[in-house]
Order: C-alpha cells, then sequence, then structure tokens
C-alpha cells in the first residue's frame, strides 16, 4: 500500500510544481511596490526597519550559520587541510577546543526537534522552543486549526514555504523577540528565515527558491547528480555577492548572519551523507567564507570582528525506501494507528476543504519526531461535525486510546504492521488548555507515564543526549501544546544499524531530528584575528556554561558586543502574555521512586498569586 501511494503522489507532482509557481508569479505581481516586485524577480536587498540604525564602530558580530553541519563534519573539514579559510580563522590547533585565535565548544548541542526551522528559531531568540512558539519545520496551532510547514515534510503544498521566502512567516510567527531586536544595533541577514527586528535581509531570486525547495520534496528519492549538486551551490554561492552588495551601499552592520541552507538539502540527497557532506564544506562553503572574509579585511574590519560559526543539527545516515521512511499512507502508516483507534485523522495537506474539517487527529512531522495532535472526541463524535480544538483532549477516552495503538502496534504490530520495531520511545502527559503552561512529557511504558529523569536513571540512555533537559524546552512552556498531545520518537542514530533507522518522512538518504548525538552535536566556534583563545574560551564558557546549547547564542552575542567578560548569563526576554498561568512545579517522586538529579541551576517555580509564567532560568547554561 505504501508504495503504490507514494507512487500515485510522484505522478501527480508535476502538476503540483507547475500551479505552485504560477501561484508564486501571482503573488510576486499583485505586489504593490516596483522596488518590492524587482527584490523578489531578482533577489537582492529588503529594507526591514523603516529607519535602519546609524553605523557603529567595532566590536562587529559575523556569524556563518550552517544549515545541517554537523560537529564532527565541520571538524574533519577543518582537519583535513582542504579548508584553508576556516581552518586559518582558527590558527594554530592547542587541544580540547582550544585554537591559537578561537574557541570551539566540543559539547554544544541542539534543541529538539533537531530540524530547520524549530533550531534556527531557538537560536537567534535565545528561547526554545515551547516559549518561542515556532515548534519544528511544521506545526499545528490547535485554537486556531491552523497547520503551518514553512519547511513541508507530510504535504506537499508550498504556500508556506513561499511565504516563508517572501512575506517572513517564521519571523512573524516567533513569540520572543529575536537576537536582533534584544541586542538593538545595525544587523544584516541573509538568507535566514529569521530576521525580524535586523535593518537589512539579502536574499536569491524567491521564484528559484521556491522552485528549488520543490524539486527537492518532488523528488525525495533522487540522488545527487551533478546538475543537482550545482543548484545547492548556486543557492549558496549566490548569497554572497548580495549580502556584499548591501555592505557596500549601507556600510558594515555590527551583526551580520550569513545563512548557507544549500549544503543541508545536498546532504538529504546525498547517496553517502556524512563524507559528502565534509566535500561540500571544504569545496563549496570554505571559498565562500573567504570571499566575505577578504571583504571585512578590505573593509578594515577584521581584526574588530568576532567570526561565529554555528549549525542547527547535524545527519544521520538512513535507507531511502519505503520501509523506513514512515510516510503519510492513511492506511499503512501511523495515521492508520489512529485511525483503528477511532480517530478521524486529518488528511495529509496544508489546508483541508471545507468538506474535510471533521478531523480528530492531526501529524506534523519532524523527521526521527513526530508530533501528534489530538481532538476532544465528545465535542464532535459523528462525521462531519468539526471538533472543538480549543478544548484541550480527554486523557483516558481521547489519549491513552492513541498512545496504546501506537505501542501495541511498535510492540507486536498490531494493529498497524508496518509500525512494529520502528519506535524508540513515545512520550505523552496529561492535556493542559491552549493559553496555559503546559506539563514536560513524560514517557509511557505500556502501563503508565514515567517521568523522564526516572526512566534514564532506570534505563539509561546515553546515546539520548540529555533528553530530559531537551524535552522540558520542547514542551514545557506556554506554547509547549505546539508540539502535540503525542510525541513518537523513531528508532535512530549511528549506534544501530541503518536498515535499523526510520524517520518520518518520504524517503531520503539522510535525516535529523533526534537527540542522537549525530543529529545533536552541532559547531560553536568563536574566533577573532590575532586575538588570543584563551579569552575567547572564557567568554564563552562564562555565558555557555558547562552544559552549552544552541540557546547560548543569543546571550553569547550580546556580551561579545561589549568586548567585555559578563558576571553571568544574559539572559533572553520572552514575550509574556497576561493569561499564561505559572509553570507548574514538578510533582515530589514517590518513596519508592529514585529522585531527580538537580541541574545545579535555579529551577522554575509555581507562583500562584501571580497569574504571569515565570520562564525557566539560564537556559543558556542549563
Amino acid at each position: 500500500m505504501e508504495i503504490g501511494y507514494n507512487d500515485w503522489i510522484m505522478r501527480s507532482f508535476s502538476l503540483f510544481i507547475r500551479c505552485a509557481l504560477v501561484s508564486t508569479c501571482v503573488v510576486l505581481f499583485g505586489l504593490s511596490s516596483c522596488s518590492s516586485i524587482k527584490l523578489l524577480l531578482q533577489g537582492g536587498e529588503k529594507q526591514v526597519k523603516r529607519e535602519p540604525r546609524p553605523s557603529e564602530p567595532g566590536p562587529y558580530i559575523l556569524i556563518f550559520a550552517f544549515d545541517g553541519v554537523g560537529y564532527d563534519q565541520l571538524m574533519e573539514a577543518l582537519h583535513s587541510g582542504k579548508a584553508p579559510a576556516m581552518a586559518g580563522m582558527l590558527g594554530r590547533e592547542e587541544g580540547y577546543g582550544l585554537y591559537e585565535h578561537a574557541y570551539s565548544v566540543p559539547n554544544a548541542v541542539s534543541i529538539l526537534p533537531s530540524t530547520t526551522i524549530a533550531a534556527w528559531s531557538s537560536i537567534f531568540t535565545g528561547a526554545p522552543t515551547a516559549w518561542n512558539g515556532v515548534a519544528g519545520n511544521e506545526w499545528f496551532v490547535r485554537e486556531d486549526m491552523k497547520f503551518f510547514a514553512p519547511v513541508p515534510v507530510s504535504v506537499q503544498e508550498m504556500d508556506d514555504n513561499r511565504a516563508m521566502i517572501t512575506e517572513g512567516l517564521v519571523s512573524k510567527a516567533l513569540k520572543s523577540p529575536t537576537l536582533f531586536q534584544q541586542a538593538g544595533v545595525k544587523s544584516a541577514v541573509s538568507l535566514n528565515p529569521v530576521y525580524r527586528g535586523a535593518d537589512y535581509f539579502t536574499l536569491v531570486d524567491p521564484v528559484s527558491m521556491v522552485a528549488l525547495y520543490t524539486e527537492f520534496l518532488a523528488h525525495p528519492g533522487g540522488e545527487n547528480s551533478p546538475e543537482k549538486v550545482d543548484i545547492y551551490e548556486k543557492l549558496d554561492k549566490e548569497s554572497v555577492p548580495k549580502l556584499l552588495d548591501s555592505i557596500e551601499d549601507h556600510g558594515v552592520p555590527k551583526i551580520q548572519v550569513v545563512y548557507f541552507p544549500g549544503i543541508d538539502l545536498y546532504t538529504h540527497l546525498a547517496r553517502d551523507p556524512i563524507p559528502m557532506e565534509v566535500n561540500y564544506l571544504e569545496t563549496v562553503m570554505d571559498p565562500l567564507v573567504a570571499q566575505i572574509l577578504e571583504a571585512y579585511r578590505g573593509y578594515g574590519v577584521l581584526d574588530q570582528t568576532y567570526v561565529v560559526v554555528i549549525a542547527d543539527h547535524g545527519h544521520t545516515p538512513v535507507l531511502k525506501d519505503p520501509q523506513h521512511a514512515l510516510g503519510t499512507d492513511p492506511n499503512g502508516g501511523p495515521a492508520a494507528a489512529v485511525k483503528a483507534a477511532g480517530f478521524r485523522p486529518r488528511k495529509f495537506v496544508l489546508n483541508p476543504g471545507a468538506s474535510e474539517q471533521d478531523y480528530q487527529a492531526v501529524f506534523a512531522y519532524q523527521g526521527a519526531i513526530a508530533y501528534v495532535y489530538l481532538a476532544d472526541r465528545s465535542t464532535c463524535p459523528k462525521a462531519g461535525m468539526t471538533c472543538d480544538w480549543k478544548r484541550p483532549p480527554r486523557y483516558t477516552e481521547d489519549v491513552l486510546p492513541a498512545v496504546r495503538a501506537f505501542y501495541n502496534s511498535n510492540k507486536t504490530g498490531k494493529p498497524i504492521p508496518v509500525l512494529k520495531n520502528t519506535l524508540d520511545l513515545i512520550f505523552t502527559r496529561r492535556p493542559t488548555r491552549p493559553g496555559k503552561n503546559t506539563q514536560e512529557y513524560e514517557i509511557f511504558d505500556g502501563h503508565r507515564l514515567v517521568p523522564i529523569w526516572e526512566y534514564l536513571i532506570r534505563h539509561p540512555r546515553p546515546d539520548l543526549i540529555q533528553l530530559d533537559k531537551r524535552m522540558e524546552w520542547l514542551s514545557m512552556g506556554p506554547y509547549g501544546n505546539r508540539s502535540g498531545d503525542i510525541l513518537l520518537l523513531t528508532r535512530s542514530g549511528l549506534n544501530r544499524p541503518i536498515e535499523k533507522r526510520y524517520y518520518f518522512s518520504a524517503p531520503y538518504y539522510s535525516w535529523h531530528g533526534s537527540a542522537s548525538p549525530q543529529d545533536s552535536h552541532i559547531p560553536l566556534v568563536v574566533a577573532r584575528k590575532d586575538f588570543p583563545g584563551t579569552k575567547l574560551k572564557k567568554m564563552v564558557n562564562n555565558v555557555a556554561g558547562l552544559q552549552p546549547s544552541q540557546l547560548a547564542l543569543v546571550p553569547l552575542v550580546r556580551a561579545l558586543l561589549t568586548s567585555e567578560l559578563a558576571p553571568g548569563p544574559v539572559l533572553p526576554i520572552v514575550i509574556r502574555r497576561s493569561d499564561e498561568s505559572a509553570v507548574p512545579v514538578a510533582k515530589s517522586p514517590s518513596s519508592s521512586s529514585p529522585s531527580r538529579p538537580t541541574s545545579g541551576v535555579n529551577e522554575p517555580a509555581a507562583a500562584a498569586t501571580s497569574n504571569r509564567p515565570r520562564r525557566p532560568l539560564g537556559w543558556a547554561t542549563r
């Protein structure tokens, strides 16, 4: 059933591509501003702030944002001798992440899910997903019955991808202020979808970008022919002249983000993903980095510039076939499990038709993770009735039947045979009404919900890096319900044979999204010309702490802008709503349960007398 269904999708995709591109052109020519039309048809610069900030003296921050580049892959390229620009930027290696003029954090991790849109949203706000409101490559806002797919995985339509490129969909969706808003200095962003608050945003031809993403989704089973490699190289290469033209026109900004997305798309389709990604770093990325560094040198500011390298996630090789790609077949995939439990699953489309609004379950795919959103079925028991999605599902009547259907299918193959032995862990929690702070996910062990920390004490999982903390970031907060009522984690990671790795998507050669080291261990490098690496290490550790993550970037940049050693972590700001309750206190474990390990920092506490939430302190260091 899965193969036939996917074949039907591929046959219908050529018509979809033509419609998507025609739709894009209609939007472009519907714009009122001639300059906007020129920007979107040819690429170039968009002035984001009505009144751009004035130029200022250094120090400057130059952020290289590499999409999909794991820590080990960057280190291999640096040590190969084939990436002279990046290696020269760091200087002589002195061990344990320390270089003559740089410090490379050896143990930085991503948030969860380790996917593009969720990670960059957290990186450039300093707030985890449960607080910034952007939960993944795609997510569902239940109170609005609205599905978002800026990087579609389970749906085909490209509308949100186009809106991300041309209309700032991701920036508009964020509930937390960005780095550029928090820093309050002249800033510019190239290509990255998180640019709210920057002065300038530069991009390549958006029609070509949408066509590229459409081609990528239309041929997930394809391989990287020389022609396709050229397509992804072109995306990264053409972005550099646009941002350099902007600098020429407006001067060097205090913060410049240089985002390279082509390497991620390339690696998904690479037959031998890890070595081919390293080769891309050496042959494509390093010359581009050299070009930008040379421009900064030409402007006489390179010695005043902190160069930061960061990535959103790594890549895990997987088998490119429908047996390992847990796709969207309503009769044989994850949707079939909730259907067997008595739910009406939502169609895998961006916007269901007027007669298709009676769904009781929604899926959003994140590679190694899938979110499952459930309705209170008492509000829509009969087909044709629209559920009240403002109400949370009932735990006993709605959540548990779906959880058991997934658990049993994974253990026994019943009721859904294709799900047998595909899932690693199943998470769920007692539902919370939208607008309230959600509870942290717990693990269903076949009988009851077990707190993650307790489960890990009884079943150690060193292959799932900092799972408890990262799941708290994902699920516990005012927007924690955007990661679903159930979270499915597939079997993944390099510790498993490739034939035992699974993912929620169409077939590719690599995926990500999990808590495994390969997906989660990311580069975080700070360098400065002729600046002692020992001082950089001290500056970074002072902000990022002993367990650094992507959430450290915003406070780190704010500290670097002062060129001083901050006395402690610069805490991120979070927009709060007046109707949110306080973060609930974790229940004390029973005497028969092991005690929860403490993190060594202040834990969130309940404030019963306040109707404003208290966010966890020191995300960057927790």
